[in-house]
């Protein structure tokens, strides 16, 4: 046993004299017979431990040491010396589609006149425009659907790739920019922003918090601000946030894409697996 330096006379119980000291002390108090003051009594741990093993001053065991990892991982592999164990490098299924692979109804119409497209075409909606009809009319007009068979479940970035085909004299890359986006049969279909960790969920999903502007029938918005091609594919007005889905089985699964804006192309889609946490 080892003594604190910490007096405390509150452990004393009967003093005899003064010299020599014979205080009694309680239990959890022991004498110091230089100061004959009662004090606590604090277990130092003086066990030396043998080669390979540290000393766990808490417990006071030895515990043995580590065994250090010497594995040796292939080219292009990385070592975990957590687990020991080599690991290949992540890479990403990628899903694509070209729009116009769907059957098109209503006023979708396949074009070829804007250069840069891929695959035979894209697609235009050339009808009226249906945003703030009503929530119950979300995603009625110009339904397209899209089968896509995942591989290898898990979360994925969904991105497509688009245009504004038509200028607006004032804000020409706010107008003509939009979609409806759809994926009915995901286990989670949400909006995130990195910037702020949020996380937005379409109406008529049940779930909460919503993203600002009109969205409705499990429904985003999906749009973008760029002339020109391009993948940007955000949702939430004003406050722009890039959509996920997240796919717990490896089998075919639905994507739907309905008319927003009027002259909207649409040339591709993608939809991009994310590195497990």
């Amino acid at each position: 046993m080892v003594l604190s330096s910490c007096s405390d006379s509150a452990g004393e119980t009967d003093e005899l004299g003064d010299e020599p000291c014979i205080k009694t002390c309680r239990g959890e108090y022991v004498l110091n017979e230089e100061t004959c003051n009662c004090e606590e009594n604090i277990f130092v741990c003086e066990e030396v431990c043998e080669t390979g093993f540290t000393l766990n001053d808490e417990t006071c065991e030895c515990e043995e040491d580590p065994v250090p990892c010497t594995l040796v991982c292939d080219s292009g592999e990385t070592l975990n010396e957590e687990t020991c164990e080599c690991e290949a490098p992540f890479v990403p299924t990628v899903i694509a589609v070209e729009a116009e692979t769907a059957t098109l109804v209503a006023d979708w119409k396949e074009k070829t006149d804007n250069d840069g497209y891929t695959g035979n075409g894209y697609i235009v909606w050339e009808g009226a425009a249906q945003f703030w009809k009503g929530a119950e009319d979300i995603g009625k007009a110009g339904l397209l659907t899209y089968k896509i068979n995942v591989t290898v479940p898990g979360t994925y970035l969904f991105q497509w790739r688009s245009f504004i085909a038509k200028l607006a004299d004032e804000k020409p890359a706010t107008e003509h920019n939009d979609s409806w986006l759809r994926m009915p049969d995901a286990d989670n279909f949400y909006g995130f922003k990195n910037a702020t960790g949020t996380i937005v969920y379409p109406k008529g999903s049940g779930k909460t918090p919503n993203p600002a502007g009109e969205n409705g029938n499990g429904f985003f918005k999906i749009y973008t601000n760029t002339i020109g091609w391009s993948w940007t594919s955000s949702t939430s007005d004003h406050n722009p946030h890039q959509v996920y889905a997240t796919f717990s089985e490896a089998k075919e699964y639905t994507i739907e894409i309905a008319a927003r804006s009027n002259y909207h192309g649409i040339d591709s889609f993608r939809l991009t697996l994310q590195k497990p946490e």
